[in-house]
């Protein structure tokens, strides 16, 4: 998924969001969302003309800040027409999301809470689209879930930060999902986990070139392939020993790119999914059908 909005388009929809937000009860105060919003104004308004000093002075932080601000419209531009009563949850992961350090590269273990909230309500954004049968659980007793297919899928979400940390991740992540089973009766009930792996792919601000976008797409395709072929076998090991509603995996990764064609920084994403081995026929149709409904690999 590669971002073609131009750099003025991009302020736009971060500003509705900012507005939003506010008006949903979110306390964004002097945090970092105010911070991204100045520094893609300032670049915005003075690239073309911008001198080589000035360039590389700002442009290492408008490339961070240009990386930060995709989640929150995302956020935004999923819930936006969803009723304030409904968006109680969403509204506290997003009071936690606006605090911690400014730039990811900063991040460290102890101020990770920030963004593992705003991952949470990001999934729950990605997976929320009605209009294809898939509508998030907003008061989910996991991270999120979606109804779908006539099943409800809990999904507990994870940021993982380095390869040797994604078996303890989904360890915690499935034996989570198990507690909830323990509460919950019926057969229409399943889990998930949700990895983000961003910063096992590029764990500074490093921007991925490529040609045209043509390239960047076969690009990120491939990447999200390999890393599925990689490290599906950490996670599948996991799942034999957990019970058998546990049904797959999500991976998602976001980098900033160059799309030298177009010359023109842009932000890129990827979403996948990896069946559990040996999951039932139902299951695997109804993640295929999920994945068909939100587009993704």
């Amino acid at each position: 998924m590669i971002d073609s909005e131009s750099y003025e388009g991009i302020l736009e929809s971060y500003t509705s969001a900012l507005d939003w937000m506010r008006n949903i009860g979110v306390n964004l105060g002097a945090g970092r969302t105010s911070n991204y919003q100045s520094i893609v104004s300032y670049w915005t308004g003075s690239y073309r003309t911008a001198s080589l000093e000035e360039g590389q002075r700002i442009f290492p932080s408008f490339v961070s800040s240009m990386l930060e601000i995709h989640d929150f419209v995302s956020v935004y531009k999923a819930f936006k027409d969803v009723p304030v009563a409904k968006l109680g949850n969403i509204v506290a992961k997003l009071n936690k999301a606006v605090n911690g350090p400014i730039n990811l590269e900063e991040e460290t273990p102890v101020s990770a809470t920030a963004r593992n909230f705003l991952f949470e309500a990001l999934v729950a954004a990605r997976i929320h689209s009605p209009a294809q049968g898939a509508s998030a659980i907003l008061d989910a007793p996991s991270d999120t879930g979606v109804l779908f297919e006539g099943s409800k899928i809990w999904v507990e979400c994870k940021r993982v930060t380095s390869e040797g940390k994604i078996e303890k991740n989904v360890r915690k992540a499935s034996s989570q999902l198990e507690e909830i089973f323990k509460k919950k009766t019926g057969s229409g009930h399943r889990g998930m986990v949700a990895l983000d792996v961003s910063k096992i792919l590029n764990p500074g601000d490093r921007i991925y070139v490529r040609e045209n976008d043509a390239h960047l797409l076969q690009s990120v395709d491939r990447l999200m392939n390999d890393l599925i072929e990689r490290f599906a076998p950490v996670w599948q090991k996991v799942y034999e020993r957990r019970d058998r509603k546990v049904i797959g995996t999500i991976v998602r990764f976001a980098f900033m790119s160059t799309s030298e064609e177009r010359n023109l920084l842009v932000h890129t994403a990827q979403w996948g999914l990896n069946p559990r081995v040996g999951t039932s026929g139902q299951n695997e149709k109804i993640q295929e059908k999920l994945v068909s409904a939100l587009d993704i690999n």
